[in-house]
């Protein structure tokens, strides 16, 4: 992965990737082709496993909605916030027009699963009278918009202007379910 946050997409090599991994650069084509099979193999082994604790923690714990955001969140700020996983949000950003094939694969693989877990929460809310039907058929992507934001704002401003992310958790925990809660 540092290869890629360092580098970028398009100037990171499969020999930089290997030399980085320890291994030859003939190893490295025994399991993958391309930087794209890499990158979405990373993705998978990083984003995906831990939108898998998301969904772990949301079926797993009891209690109010806000708890349980609350808590999902938390894995969501030190998984995809704060750990290696955002470095793969700002390739996206910075790069993704040059890899359409693994955008594609990124929405459709990877943020289909972490909204179908908002999905999930919010099923939860409904059903346990906490939050009103019509909850259901908003757009899930705006409950996770700050914790985007803050993944963009730590890798692009994080050295001259940090977030606390503590705070900014507990503020998108308020802002969402105050929110979601105020009509019930």
């Amino acid at each position: 992965m540092l290869e890629f946050e360092e580098k970028g997409f398009a100037g990171s090599s499969l020999g930089g990737i290997a030399k980085r991994a320890g291994i030859s650069r003939t190893t490295i084509y025994l399991y993958y082709d391309t930087k794209e099979a890499i990158l979405e193999a990373a993705f998978r082994n990083s984003v995906e496993q831990a939108i898998d604790q998301v969904a772990h923690v949301v079926q797993a714990q009891s209690g109010d909605f806000r708890t349980v955001f609350s808590s999902a969140l938390d894995v969501i700020y030190s998984q995809l916030v704060e750990g290696d996983a955002a470095s793969f949000l700002k390739i996206l950003v910075a790069e993704g027009h040059t890899m359409p094939n693994l955008v594609a694969f990124y929405r459709h693989e990877i943020l289909s699963k972490g909204e179908a877990v908002i999905e999930a929460l919010i099923a939860r809310g409904i059903a346990s009278g906490e939050l009103s039907e019509d909850r259901r058929a908003e757009d899930v992507r705006i409950y996770m918009s700050p914790a985007i934001f803050a993944a963009l704002w730590m890798r692009v401003f994080g050295q001259i202007d940090p977030l606390d992310l503590t705070e900014f958790k507990d503020a998108h925990v308020r802002l969402v379910t105050d929110a979601l809660l105020e009509r019930g």
